[in-house]
């Protein structure tokens, strides 16, 4: 309630009430300037009230240029979030077992979705989607372009499924091809969708 937010003394909104609610999309129109991405970075970075069990990811850059395969890259993605969420399970144990019995039973259901035994195959699986081949998986991500690198970043949010996913116009960089495929994609995504 009551959100304001402002960029370079100009008010973009004022006084707004933000509902976001699970499972729903929610998409995000209005002219250049209006806000919009002012308004993700600031849902992105905490600003507002959101519960610090909730993850999100938000993809407005491209992914960093490295000596690292557009695959592997995605890989590690969701072996990191893996080892994270592990982490985290055993830290709410500690604290609170019995307390924490809610949140723990929903990390315990995330764990076993993201099987690390399919990893190579889910990444190789939403990259082909999102237009590369086999020999582009296969290579570093400082000998692609811009436009391919936010392809990366696009992937790796879809590989983590985060509980809450942020989009800055993840279509900018897409062929046709990979924005039909990313429509269906989202369409079953199973969280929240801020875009």
């Amino acid at each position: 309630e009551q959100v304001t937010i402002g960029l370079h003394g100009k008010e973009l909104f004022r006084d707004a009430e933000i509902k976001i609610n699970f499972g729903r999309r929610y998409g995000l129109i209005g002219s250049n300037g209006s806000g919009k991405t002012s308004l993700l970075a600031a849902i992105a970075a905490r600003e507002l009230p959101i519960p610090d069990h909730i993850d999100m990811w938000f993809v407005h850059k491209e992914a960093e240029p490295r000596k690292i395969t557009a695959l592997q890259s995605v890989i590690d993605i969701g072996a990191k979030e893996f080892q994270r969420l592990e982490e985290l399970t055993t830290k709410l144990m500690e604290e609170d077992a019995e307390g924490n019995m809610e949140i723990i039973e929903a990390i315990g259901d995330k764990l076993d979705h993201i099987n690390p035994e399919h990893f190579e195959a889910r990444a190789a699986n939403i990259l082909w989607g999102l237009g590369f081949t086999t020999a582009m998986m296969n290579k570093n991500t400082e000998d692609m372009s811009g436009g391919w690198r936010m392809r990366v970043s696009l992937a790796e949010a879809l590989f983590q499924e985060p509980t809450l996913l942020v989009l800055d116009e993840p279509t900018n960089h897409l062929d046709l091809g990979a924005c039909v495929w990313l429509e269906e994609y989202l369409a079953q995504y199973p969280a929240t969708i801020i875009m």
